[in-house]
């Protein structure tokens, strides 16, 4: 009898187990989006995410490919929307960051990583920003991640900027070659000083 208790309790424990598991997954997406030019020699790009209420509770990691022929300079902002109308639709964002990655072995290469500037926890609408500056010829993506934890699910909008990476001024040359002549001479002194 104490064993048809102990299989009838394990069978329970492993049946609520399956359950959590399978209730709390991560889901996404990951897309090529579509770099438009802004006439300038950069590029626009939005996009974004919605989740249904069948997605609650659920984590997601969305990535956002793109690739860039050139050194640029890239910003971006990202907002989630909070709603409350007899459903809360919210997403608490975790994750925004631009990586460079190799196309071949999906090997991250580098991350640059946004700063969370939500300042109201009343509307807990989420705020994200980034910089990414000397951006090189290769394979990017900007991925977002976070949690669903609105009983209506949620959803967030994102803009990516990306500019050509500034070409220093002649007079920064000019500059840079005064002080490095000024170093030989201080060198130069300092050997037939010591000669």
């Amino acid at each position: 009898m104490k064993i048809k208790n102990v299989l009838l309790a394990t069978m329970i424990c492993s049946a609520s187990l399956f359950g959590a598991s399978a209730y709390a997954a991560t889901v996404g997406k990951t897309v090529t989006v579509n770099l438009a030019s802004d006439d300038e020699g950069g590029f626009n790009a939005h996009f974004g995410n919605n989740f249904s209420s069948l997605y609650t509770n659920d984590t997601f990691v969305d990535k956002y490919k793109f690739v860039l022929a050139g050194n640029y300079d890239s910003a971006a902002s990202l907002t989630s929307s909070f709603l409350k109308s007899g459903t809360i639709k919210d997403l608490l964002i975790t994750d925004f960051s631009v990586v460079q990655y190799d196309p071949v072995t999906n090997a991250v290469l580098h991350t640059y990583t946004g700063i969370n500037t939500t300042a109201n926890t009343v509307n807990p609408t989420d705020s994200w920003e980034l910089t990414a500056q000397g951006l090189s010829t290769g394979s990017y993506y900007v991925q977002v991640g976070g949690k669903i934890i609105g009983n209506g699910g949620g959803s967030y909008g994102s803009d990516l900027t990306v500019s050509i990476a500034a070409v220093p001024e002649p007079e920064t040359y000019a500059l840079m070659g005064l002080g490095l002549g000024l170093l030989g001479v201080v060198a130069r002194r300092k050997k037939a000083a010591n000669a």
